[in-house]
């Protein structure tokens, strides 16, 4: 069956592309003062903190998400494991969803909600931090490995959206992009993301 997007005339796409990126424009602006909301602000830079404070104390980060959040999530163990900003030598991070033959193997033998769970068994201790994307903040396999984390004495930093909510009294540190909109609230996430890595490298710093 052809496809839609086949039977373009020229110069069709652009009305959408003009609508989307204004869109997306639009949405940010108003985002950019919500994120600042004192109390979010402070709860990202007490998030981080957690995230620094296992780092120091030579502990590693699992980080965990599903579609777009585990790239987001494969971002960010990289930036760890490389760097973001400035030379340093490595931290250890994981992203529990990079491996395909584990998710998949995992997903077959036990059950989809589980792929998260094993690998926080499996690689967690006492003393790490495990951060989980979630943009509904309803993800079964991310719910069932953030509980299993804590169970575990892993310090837990949640990352969803306007509907995470629920999660509040569930993780030690909830953070919640004030939208509904899965593209703006996953760049809201890198975002953050970001903001503990270039930190991570400063501090990293001789004399820092």
């Amino acid at each position: 069956m052809e496809h839609p997007i086949h039977t373009l005339a020229d110069g069709a796409a652009s009305p959408a592309l003009t609508s989307r990126l204004d869109a997306g424009i639009a949405a940010w602006a108003q985002l950019v003062d919500a994120v600042r909301e004192a109390a979010l602000h402070a709860q990202v830079v007490a998030a981080g903190e957690a995230v620094t404070n296992t780092l120091t104390g030579g502990h590693k980060i699992l980080v965990a998400g599903n579609g777009g959040s585990a790239a987001i999530a494969s971002h960010v163990a990289a930036e760890f494991l490389g760097k973001c900003v400035h030379d340093r030598a490595p931290l250890p991070a994981i992203n529990l969803a990079e491996s395909l033959s584990s998710v998949t193997a995992i997903g077959n033998d036990y059950g989809y909600e589980q792929v998260f769970v094993r690998g926080v068994r499996g690689l967690g201790r006492a003393g790490d931090v495990y951060v989980a994307m979630s943009t509904s903040g309803r993800s079964p396999n991310i719910v069932a490995s953030l509980a299993a984390a804590r169970e575990l004495g892993i310090t837990t930093i949640a990352m969803t959206g306007a509907g995470g909510e629920h999660l509040r009294d569930d993780v030690d540190h909830l953070l919640v992009v004030p939208s509904h909109e899965t593209p703006r609230i996953q760049e809201v996430h890198m975002l953050w993301a970001h903001a503990w890595c270039e930190a991570v490298d400063d501090l990293s710093q001789p004399g820092a």
